[in-house]
């Protein structure tokens, strides 16, 4: 009768769980970077409480800066995961790039990731991209 001997592996066993626990880590993190939750929790707010935004007088300050801030943000900062295709950093990133933006929010419906605009939050940007989205 002969005995099986077994090997000892050539790579330490703990080595391979610590590894295959942070691959499964980092992709948790990854999938909860951007949530809707996360998106929904922040709400625009008007600089100036007395004045009524209005698709009349919807602009970059009174309206689009919070939106994009609590909106885009999470993503889009300077350095975050989507910063690559497109970096928001104020009403010049908005300008320069206005009709791709209006595209992906308001045609195609594929922005914000894991989140959603208001029906008053659609129309408004509507609005602004409309009336050539002013500033002030």
């Amino acid at each position: 009768m002969e005995i099986l001997k077994f090997k000892k592996p050539s790579y330490d066993i703990r080595i391979g769980r610590q590894f295959r626990a942070s691959l499964v880590l980092l992709g948790i993190a990854v999938l909860f970077s951007c949530t809707k939750k996360q998106a929904q929790e922040i709400s625009p707010e008007l600089p100036n409480e007395t004045e009524t935004v209005s698709v009349q007088n919807v602009t970059y300050i009174n309206f689009a800066k919070a939106l994009f801030e609590t909106k885009c943000n999470s993503c889009h900062a300077t350095g975050r995961s989507a910063s690559a295709r497109w970096t928001f950093n104020g009403f010049s990133s908005l300008k320069d790039h206005a009709a791709r933006i209006n595209n992906v929010v308001l045609v195609t419906k594929t922005m914000p990731i894991g989140s959603t605009l208001s029906a008053k939050e659609i129309e408004l940007l509507d609005a602004w991209f409309k009336r050539n989205t002013p500033e002030n």
